[in-house]
């Protein structure tokens, strides 16, 4: 615990939290900062400027970011048709099928899954999930695309860097935009493509005002408040 609340303070010495820093100078720090054992990844926090209690204003989308966030996507396929199953197994996901795959994700409520795609005749099965799935927000949906006859166009999507994105109760979006090894570059135009999808999402709504704050982390680290309006100035 001493190690970790070191680390924490030399991270508060050299970032300044009232600051709001430009998306290079922010990564630069989050890359000298790196210190543990492990690849971190590069998160993003979004603050919106919506009342989460009306239901037209929370936001729930997904996007392809350019770069994929550099995480192994679990993904589960709810299909019955044996040709799709047989595809789906080739490119390596096991978690494939109907009532089988169905009481597996019943009686392993936390086995962690980032996507699950359903053909549309899978659905009546899939709907008794909801309370596990819903709370996750991996419950397929039409709208997302994760309802769908083409399951492994999805699938496709998804290993070249699809993402869902949706805001908590506090209207925030919380998500992961690559690794901390990633080229500068990379880290942001996943963080570009992000921000305009969100915006995109939401046009009824004032896109001057709809992002209030923009705070890159990593895995271990703390948020820093960066400057994304002029990351939007090069569309």
């Amino acid at each position: 615990m001493s190690r970790i609340n070191k680390r924490i303070n030399n991270l508060y010495k050299k970032i300044d939290l009232s600051k709001c820093y430009e998306v290079s100078q922010a990564i630069n720090i989050l890359k000298e900062c790196n210190n543990v054992k492990f690849i971190e990844s590069v998160d993003v926090a979004i603050k919106l400027n919506i009342n989460t209690k009306k239901v037209d204003q929370n936001i729930r989308n997904t996007v392809v970011l350019p770069h994929n966030n550099g995480k192994v996507m679990k993904i589960a396929v709810f299909t019955q048709d044996k040709k799709q199953i047989e595809l789906v197994k080739k490119i390596g996901i096991s978690m494939v099928g109907m009532e089988e795959l169905f009481h597996y994700i019943k009686n392993h409520k936390r086995k962690k899954i980032n996507f699950v795609i359903a053909s549309p005749d899978a659905m009546p099965l899939v709907s008794k999930l909801g309370s596990i799935l819903g709370p996750r927000n991996i419950m397929p949906n039409p709208k997302l695309g994760t309802v769908t006859d083409d399951v492994i166009s999805v699938i496709n999507e998804i290993k070249l860097g699809k993402i869902i994105y949706c805001n908590d109760k506090y209207g925030i979006i919380h998500t992961s935009i690559g690794r901390i090894n990633f080229n500068k570059s990379k880290i942001i135009e996943n963080l570009k493509t992000l921000i305009l999808s969100i915006i995109k999402s939401k046009f009824i709504l004032n896109t001057n005002n709809l992002i209030n704050q923009v705070h890159l982390s990593t895995t271990m680290g703390i948020g820093i408040n960066i400057n994304f309006l002029n990351i939007l100035k090069n569309k």
